[in-house]
């Protein structure tokens, strides 16, 4: 079934080509051009998300706005502005059209393409599932023209689909040239997948840039239905939460701290939890985890998998304290996206002194970029903030000393320590752990309890005996939750 959308802009030839470009996408379209048949075609009609014109007229948005927040308090609604100047000068506020219940606000000029962003960016799986034009069989092949830049990969092997196809899958021909062997809608075909990976010898799978929050969705909700099935290896569980971890964290990073954004990112983040609360033989994968591409994104989910390890020791572990470090996790090196793009592709071991003081603003950089989020809380910022701070004072930014650093950060530094000595090493789990053991100096960073919890990840469960100890100096209490 197509969802329904009310347009409403002032602009009349905007407005026809938003309408054409929305039913070509398969939405129900409603357009008008001012306030007053706006709430007309609420009154008559329900709308999966209203997009609305700060300067109409004949009402005006926010009389409009109000009409919504007293008779249609759950209707999504997005509202564009044609000025950046009014933002700029604070003659528009977002937090104001939040109060109103605004979902988002979208700054023109964009080309009205975008407007499929803004919307899938509101949808739930469900939804996206609904809403797709569903085909018998298989659509032509279609060889496209496209920048590299505009795609994600995905290993062949790991691709798995709904019946009706979500989105185009395409494989690359050479540089910028690119074969659509699936079509959205069509049915899936696992035999022209097979095709490719048996025949052709293809490795990988892509899909456009645009269409990564549908990749998210439907393999988060595919990652929990594995971490459910206790007949699935775990390896299999861990692959297919690092595939949705780690697109989810390239979204991040291209497209900001969005409410919506953060809202995938909490649903990664309970699979996440599920995956460690409910795996006792987790601890075979995380010795012998191998499947490893020392990106950024691949970096930020071992992060996270280490990370909630080793919170899972503690008695003191819980269900909001293992989501909030993840989710800190995931974010942990966003303020890189900040840095000349020189320096955030370098190691620091490959820096100059000057290049090194840059580099180490890059967690009061990331606080800055969530400051603002109401939806991320004040332990997730602080974690960003402290995650290379050191327990013996030679971290940065503020060279923080023992307990005057939070117990998760110092669990996340070291957890993302272990893994870029790992990954730059190209180590085993329990060699790159070995390795961290047997620098004297290097081990002072951490508080000792957290050391002897990590050691605790890589052995068999069935072998420990409970602890109800906190590190020494921690600033955790056993009985709180991290808010």
């Amino acid at each position: 079934m197509a969802l329904k959308i009310l347009l409403v802009d002032p602009d009349e030839t905007w407005l026809s080509a938003a309408k054409a470009f929305l039913i070509a996408q398969s939405y129900e379209v409603s357009a008008v051009s001012n306030g007053r048949d706006a709430q007309l075609s609420l009154y008559n009609d329900k709308f999966f998300a209203v997009i609305l014109n700060y300067e109409v007229q004949n009402h005006s948005c926010m009389q409009v706005l109000k009409f919504i927040k007293v008779n249609y308090t759950n209707q999504r609604i997005i509202v564009i502005v044609n000025d950046k100047r009014y933002v700029d000068n604070g003659h528009v506020s977002e937090e104001k059209l939040q109060k109103l219940g605004v979902a988002e606000m979208a700054v023109k000029p964009f080309e009205i393409p975008y407007l499929k962003e803004l919307l899938e960016g509101h949808q739930s799986l469900g939804d996206l599932m609904a809403s797709v034009t569903k085909k018998e069989g298989v659509s032509e092949e279609l060889e496209v023209s496209m920048t590299d830049e505009n795609f994600s990969r995905i290993k062949i092997d790991e691709f798995y689909s709904s019946q009706a196809v979500l989105f185009d899958i395409y494989i690359k021909l050479k540089e910028s040239k690119y074969l659509k062997i699936l079509h959205a809608g069509d049915t899936f075909s696992k035999e022209r997948i097979d095709k490719y990976k048996n025949e052709k010898k293809i490795d990988s799978l892509y899909f456009h840039n645009s269409d990564r929050r549908k990749f998210i969705q439907y393999n988060n909700f595919l990652a929990k239905k594995l971490i459910d099935n206790k007949a699935v290896p775990v390896l299999n569980k861990v692959n297919q939460l690092k595939n949705v971890s780690e697109k989810y964290v390239e979204e991040v990073f291209t497209h900001g701290v969005k409410p919506q954004i953060i809202d995938q990112g909490r649903e990664v983040c309970e699979s996440v939890f599920k995956l460690i609360e409910g795996q006792d033989d987790l601890y075979q994968a995380l010795r012998s985890f191998q499947n490893f591409d020392p990106t950024a994104y691949s970096h930020a989910f071992l992060v996270t998998l280490y990370s909630a390890a080793i919170i899972k020791q503690f008695d003191w572990q819980s269900k909001t304290t293992i989501e909030t470090t993840a989710m800190a996790c995931m974010f942990h090196d966003i303020g890189k996206a900040m840095l000349p793009v020189e320096i955030a592709k370098m190691r620091p071991s490959e820096m100059s002194p000057a290049q090194y003081e840059v580099y180490k603003t890059h967690p009061e950089l990331g606080l800055k970029l969530v400051e603002s989020s109401r939806a991320i809380n004040n332990s997730i910022k602080q974690i960003i903030l402290q995650h290379h701070e050191a327990y013996d004072g030679t971290g940065f930014p503020y060279q923080k000393k023992g307990n005057k650093i939070l117990t998760l950060a110092n669990i996340v530094c070291l957890a993302d320590d272990f893994v870029h000595i790992m990954l730059d090493n190209k180590l085993q789990p329990t060699e790159a752990l070995r390795k961290i053991l047997t620098n004297k100096e290097g081990v002072k960073r951490y508080n000792s309890i957290l050391i002897e919890k990590f050691i605790n990840v890589f052995v068999d469960p069935d072998k420990l005996q409970k602890e109800a100890a906190l590190p020494s100096n921690s600033r955790m209490a056993g009985q709180r939750k991290v808010s």
